[in-house]
């Protein structure tokens, strides 16, 4: 009769599954359970490791002698004693394997690699040029990767996973970029497949949104929020979706991708998904810029400059009468927005981000809208991690997947 398994284990957020005797599949489950605890209480003894775990010494000393011989964990030397013989200290080997995040914008490539305690240890950017069309990317993709690889000294083979975040419609279980309206030929893209086949590596493609939100659950403001939205405020507009500690997608992938909301007083248009949105047309860089325009024209100053969006911003931040209609509409729409987010989930935070919507101006203006409503204002903040959401996300994803596959 096959050995019964303890009911699951939770220690410090971390799920393992515990037992102390059986076959090699449950020495498996052992030796995962312990390098989960390692990383967790890195570091520790095996003794700390046999308290934390409910197992007994020496099956803990085992799957520890396995996890250094694999190269998982090493010894530090003894700590402090408590009375006895001083303990002997393990460490997770954090440079065991690497992983890479990538983040596409319309215009520019982002590279981070990060090591398996997720730290950061270089970044770098590429220009994309003209060249947007699918195979293109990727040449560039796998060239930036690759020069900050060879600057920081990480054999190809040390690396076990890669995350990218795409600025579209992403079917994450198939690698495949569904729809990308700011960019030439993104459509049905299997840009998992396409990188994966040149990095020979495993690659996990998710929406950029998305996976600026997982950034901030993991490392910004967002820490310890079960139910949050991320907004972006860019080129694009499109919110992602923390429910229940989890990124929701939707059986279409479609989830969050608010940029297609009508807008009010806007003609009531079918959903194009080759096409730009009405709210991301109103409100997005280039929305802005064609307010500013327009507002020139109606009011026939014909000599008055052309800005960019986040230069209109800063102007009604200094009081210009122009530019803060501008802030006025936009903010309208997006309060509104906000409060249709916390009617349908009641998420109880609204982090904004993107080129536009780190500006304190639109903040400012959204949360004295949404002061107005009885109910449905949530807390509003502008992420911690600026532009570099997108990539945290595209690192923990990555790093997620690289966990998973571990011994």
């Amino acid at each position: 009769m096959p050995s019964r398994l303890p009911s699951p284990h939770v220690e410090n957020g971390v799920r393992v599954k515990l037992a102390s005797r059986g076959p090699s599949v449950l020495r498996d489950i052992n030796l995962r359970a312990v390098l989960q605890l390692l990383r967790v209480h890195n570091p520790c003894s095996c003794s700390d490791l046999a308290r934390y775990s409910g197992l007994s010494v020496p099956t803990v000393a085992s799957s520890v002698a396995r996890l250094e011989h694999i190269g998982l964990a090493k010894r530090l030397g003894k700590g402090s004693s408590s009375g006895g013989r001083p303990p002997h200290l393990l460490r997770f080997n954090e440079t065991y394997g690497y992983v890479a995040g990538i983040d596409i914008s319309a215009n520019l490539i982002r590279v981070g690699i990060a090591d398996l305690s997720g730290e950061l240890l270089g970044e770098s950017t590429g220009e994309i040029g003209e060249k947007t069309w699918p195979m293109a990317v990727v040449e560039r993709m796998v060239s930036v990767l690759a020069a900050l690889r060879e600057d920081l000294r990480i054999p190809a083979k040390r690396l076990l996973a890669v995350g990218v975040a795409a600025p579209g419609i992403t079917d994450v279980d198939a690698g495949m970029v569904v729809s990308v309206p700011s960019m030439q030929g993104w459509e049905n893209v299997p840009l998992g497949r396409l990188l994966a086949e040149k990095l020979r590596v495993q690659v996990i493609v998710e929406n950029d949104v998305n996976l600026a939100a997982l950034g901030e659950h993991s490392y910004g403001i967002a820490q310890g929020e079960r139910n949050f939205v991320f907004v972006h405020i860019g080129r694009g507009v499109g919110a992602g979706l923390i429910i229940n500690g989890q990124v929701h997608h939707g059986p279409e992938w479609t989830a969050g991708e608010i940029g297609y909301l009508l807008v009010c007083g806007g003609n009531l248009q079918p959903v194009r998904k080759s096409q730009v949105g009405a709210l991301e047309a109103a409100i997005g860089t280039s929305g802005i810029e064609r307010q500013w325009r327009e507002l020139a024209v109606r009011n026939g100053d014909a000599g008055l400059e052309d800005l960019g969006s986040g230069e209109i911003l800063d102007r009604a931040a200094q009081g210009d009468p122009r530019a803060q209609r501008i802030v006025d509409k936009t903010s309208d729409y997006l309060a509104m927005v906000c409060s249709y987010l916390s009617l349908i989930l009641n998420c109880s935070l609204i982090v904004f981000g993107g080129e536009l919507g780190v500006h304190p101006a639109l903040l400012q203006a959204t949360s004295a809208r949404l002061e107005e409503h009885d109910f449905a204002h949530p807390r509003l903040a502008i992420t911690q991690l600026g532009t570099k959401a997108q990539l945290k996300g595209a690192l923990r994803l990555a790093l997620q997947s690289a966990e998973a596959a571990l011994p």
